[in-house]
């Protein structure tokens, strides 16, 4: 006897889902190394989650699990300004990720991500990524390698922008020692390069 075509359709469904899903998390860089078996390793542990307009995935402050993946919709990564308004960071589509720095500690938010229309998560948690090392630690290595490598280019990053940013300091101190008549502050003096911020690459 043939399927029932309810049912028939229903499989089919649940089978693109699933093929949707292996293909947003071959584009994730932290999976990039995986193969098809080991992406549907991964996809079996994911926690799945729908949300409305205007609802936090994640919210500013608090202390941080895991990761987010986006399967549909839009979600805003906000922050709070110091005057108390919501600043908007960036805008993200299906495919983009959030919240990764979270798998190696959990230190506060830095930033909230709020879904702008009805859209679809997955969320990758450190104890996830604990049991998945712990279970299969090739398979653990691949993702905490590229894990270290994002969180290292992303270092460096913003090592980069403090520099620019001391730079037009430097720069707009010492304009307006000009148009005030006073000496300049001299190259190397007081201002060195702060070593925390230093590139290491």
């Amino acid at each position: 006897m043939g399927l029932d075509p309810f049912w028939s359709n229903l499989f089919r469904r649940r089978d693109e889902e699933g093929d949707s899903l292996l293909k947003i998390l071959s584009g994730v860089p932290l999976f990039g190394d995986l193969n098809r078996w080991e992406l549907r390793k991964l996809q079996g542990i994911l926690h799945r989650r729908s949300m409305v307009p205007s609802e936090a995935i994640i919210r500013e402050g608090e202390r941080g699990v895991g990761m987010y993946i986006i399967l549909s919709g839009e979600v805003q990564i906000v922050q709070k300004g110091e005057d108390g308004s919501s600043q908007l960071l960036a805008t993200l589509g299906v495919g983009d990720f959030f919240g990764e720095q979270a798998l190696l500690d959990d230190s506060p938010r830095t930033a909230s991500a709020l879904a702008v229309e009805p859209c679809k998560v997955v969320g990758f948690f450190r104890p996830d990524l604990l049991d998945l090392i712990e279970s299969n630690p090739r398979m653990g290595l691949k993702v905490v390698m590229h894990l270290s490598q994002m969180i290292s280019v992303r270092l460096r990053h913003t090592n980069r922008l403090l520099k620019e940013t001391r730079i037009r300091v430097r720069e707009n101190e010492s304009n307006s020692s000009q148009e005030r008549g006073e000496p300049g502050v001299e190259e190397g003096t007081g201002l060195g390069a702060d070593p925390l911020v230093e590139d290491a690459s």
